[in-house]
Order: structure tokens, then sequence, then C-alpha cells
């Protein structure tokens, strides 16, 4: 009875143990879930702001870069400092120009820094129109910022720096040449002042970082913390609209029709479609990380958890691979099952984010957001 009751003591004691040894051991099952408030701190401090002043470095370099082309006689080796900061200029946009709220929706930025779309070649025509006019006050500093938003930035310098018949200012250049040389400088300049003033209105003592992170009723912009998360995860939804309608869904039309066509895509000329693309998703996946949304899954679909990350590493993966092949392999198999995977995983994510997180997150993204298109 004795040895009975001792053993009987003894495994109660280690079960009590054991559950106490396991309420003090770390858990590891689930990440924390962030208030809206955190949500939008971590969105802005670990992703936009650094985002916005990657941009900002960037234009200040490639306007340096395109000045030094107009000094140097348009020798081979500024034109291609000029062309390798106008790439660098264009990952750092493809990685923010989803966040469509805030500095960006001011003084018409978002068009001035890309046209786009321009189904009828309007920086075109409307370039040459400049160029043929040769009017000196058109590129006189800071004078660019009152013409038309299509030749103000990215989308008329891709036309004027990749020009292979008519290369800014080549020695001994006529006075057309010595001009588009100038025109050049002046849209690099004027895309530096965007992102300074860009730079400047989100992280000044009362900009809109303040704005965004101090909602409340007496905040004539956000009234609560809910309101600015739903700015966010737009972005989110934008974002990935923006890589789909902007790029898949051109090229497979494109190629759907009978001849297959050539699809005009942004920086195709450049050829850096692709890495402007590959800007995008990455600039996304890092957002979709500092949300933290990833937390809200709901617990009876621990499948999402999986797909999630797998998704964003394949849609990164063939990204990467669209220049080439559209390069050497256009219409391949190939090539559209990299299109199609990519429209796939992007339709993934975007449903999960809009109708599964963010709504376990509590955060109303609106009819609109819901319709998914």
């Amino acid at each position: 009875m004795t040895s009975h009751w001792l053993r009987r003591s003894v495994a109660v004691a280690a079960s009590g143990l054991l559950v106490a040894i396991s309420a003090a051991a770390p858990a590891h099952a689930l990440p924390v879930r962030k208030s809206h408030a955190t949500l939008v701190v971590d969105a802005i401090d670990q992703f936009i702001v650094p985002h916005v002043e990657t941009f900002k470095t960037a234009t200040a370099k490639l306007a340096d870069a395109t000045s030094a082309v107009c000094s140097a006689g348009g020798d081979a080796p500024s034109r291609q400092a000029a062309t390798a900061a106008f790439a660098d200029t264009v990952r750092a946009w493809g990685s923010l120009d989803f966040v469509r709220f805030g500095p960006v929706t001011r003084a018409h930025r978002l068009e001035r820094i890309l046209f786009w779309p321009d189904p009828r070649a309007t920086a075109q025509r409307q370039l040459g129109a400049i160029v043929a006019a040769r009017k000196p006050d058109v590129i006189a500093p800071g004078a660019l910022a009152s013409q038309s938003v299509a030749v103000q930035g990215l989308t008329a310098l891709e036309i004027l720096l990749y020009d292979d018949k008519a290369p800014l200012l080549v020695a001994g250049s006529d006075e057309t040449a010595v001009y588009r040389c100038g025109l050049a400088r002046a849209i690099a300049d004027n895309l530096a002042t965007i992102a300074r003033e860009m730079a400047d209105e989100w992280t000044a003592a009362d900009g809109f970082r303040l704005k965004m992170v101090a909602a409340g009723s007496d905040n004539p912009l956000y009234k609560d913390a809910s309101e600015t998360a739903r700015d966010v995860v737009k972005a989110l939804a934008t974002g990935l609209e923006l890589c789909r309608d902007r790029f898949l869904m051109p090229e497979l039309t494109a190629l759907a029709a009978d001849p297959p066509k050539r699809a005009r895509l942004p920086f195709d000329r450049a050829e850096l479609m692709g890495a402007y693309l590959s800007a995008s998703l990455t600039g996304l996946h890092e957002l979709f990380d500092a949300t933290g949304l990833a937390a809200y899954v709901p617990a009876d679909k621990p499948w999402m958890a999986e797909f999630l990350p797998r998704a964003w590493t394949s849609l990164l993966a063939d990204a990467a691979t669209l220049d080439a092949l559209r390069l050497k392999e256009r219409g391949s198999e190939a090539h559209l099952h990299a299109l199609r995977k990519m429209r796939f995983d992007i339709g993934g994510i975007r449903s999960i984010v809009v109708r599964e997180l963010a709504a376990n997150a509590e955060i109303d993204m609106g009819f609109n957001e819901l319709d998914g298109d």
C-alpha cells in the first residue's frame, strides 16, 4: 500500500513538473499579432520612409550623372554611368510606387515621376515638340515642373537616355543634340526635386508620418488607427494589382493574339522591365513582412501559412527570368508558364491578404478592394 502510494505521488509530482516546464517554455507556434497602430508604425519606419530615402538618394545620383554626360561631351563612360544611375532609380521607384497615399498624391507627383500607361506615345510626341522648338526657358532650372506631366519623369528620361540613333551630346553635336542633353538634365533635376520634397513631407516635424501615427478625433485625415492600417494594406493590394495589370496581363494578351503582338511594357526600351517588376515584388514582400499580417492566418486554414512564403519566393524567381525570356524565347512554353504562374501566385497572395488576413485583423478594406479587379 505504501509502495503504491509512493509511486502515485511521484507520478503526480512529475506531471505537475511537466506542466510547469511547459508553461515556462517559450511559445514557438504563433507570431505576435500587431495592433493597427503598431502595424502602421512598423510599415512607415521599416519600409516606407527608408524606401523614400533610397529614392531620394537614387534621383540625386541620377541628376549628377546626367549632368556629367552633358559636361563630358557624352563620352561612353559618362553615358554608361547615367544609364546605371537610371536603372538604380527605376528599381528604387519600383519598390515604392504602390504606396499611393501621402506626399506622392500631392502636386501630381505620381504622374510626374512615371507617366504610365502611355498608349498613344504622348511622352515621345511632346518631347519631340519641345526639342523641335528648343526654347531655353523650358529647360531653365525649375521650369520643367510647369510642363506636361508626360515629359517630367522616368518615361521621358528613358526615351532620351536610350536613343541609339541620337545618343546624348556626342562629340561635335549640333544645337539640337545640345538641347536634348539640357532637357535630359532638366528632367533628372526635376525628379530629384520631387523625391526630395516627398522625403521632407514624410519626415518633417509635422509631416505625414506624424499624421498617420497620431490618428484621432482632431486629425483631419485619420480618425483612428484602423483607417491608417487600411491605407497600408490597400497599398499591398494595389501593388499586386499593378504587377498583374502592368506586366503580366498585357503580355499574355499580346501573345494570345493571332498573330502574336508585342506588348508595350514599362521600361522596355531600357530592358529594365524585369528589374522594375522584381523591385516591385521585392518591395511588396518587404511591406507584407513589416505589417506582420501573416500572424492573422486563420487557425483552421494552416495551408495559407505554407502557401504565402512559397508564393513570394516563386514570384521573385519567375520575375528574374522575364527579361531574358522576352528577349530570347518570347512566346515559348517557358515564357507562358512563368507568366501564368506569376498571375496565379499574385492572385493567391492578394486574395489571402484582402479576404482573410485583413478581415481577421479587423481592417475594413471596402467593396472595391474585395471585388478582385
